[in-house]
């Protein structure tokens, strides 16, 4: 998917829910977003390149809440928020995978890694075996799928 149809597919999901009204405090979008220092740091201190259409989302749209799927900000906008160093370097971190996303049962989606450079595609890696498995071809098609929910 290029990123001016993930745009308009987002413009559409924000006009079609603009009348909705939703709880007080509650909100569709966090957009932490990453500026390009914030990604290149990452990256240096994870040893990988992420890829091109993940990182351009992170600086349009950015981590935390993305309608029904959460993803890990680039950078914690509180120091205390989950990021992608603090998981991808803390005590449950996988060798070659980056996590981006918590599936909400211990397991994870994110980047398989080789060479030093993730793949464009989103696996699943379950934290139960370890399997990863394909599961969207691009980060656009998976934050358009879990978040905006087209296409499922």
């Amino acid at each position: 998917m290029e990123f001016d149809e993930f745009e308009a597919q987002v413009e559409v999901f924000r006009a079609e829910r603009a009348s909705r009204r939703y709880p007080p405090g509650f909100q569709l979008f966090d957009s932490w977003t990453a500026t390009r220092d914030d990604i290149t740091a990452v990256e240096e201190e994870l040893g990988t390149e992420l890829p091109s259409k993940y990182k351009m989302f992170m600086q349009v749209f950015g981590g935390g809440a993305f309608s029904f799927v959460e993803l890990l900000p680039v950078k914690s906008p509180d120091g205390h928020t989950e990021d992608l160093l603090t998981v991808n370097k803390g005590q449950f971190a996988v060798r070659n995978f980056v996590a981006i996303a918590p599936v909400g049962t211990g397991d994870w989606w994110g980047f398989v890694s080789e060479n030093g450079a993730c793949q464009e595609w989103v696996s699943f890696l379950d934290h139960e075996d370890g399997a990863v498995q394909l599961d969207s071809a691009d980060f656009l098609e998976f934050v358009s799928s879990k978040g905006l929910r087209i296409g499922r």
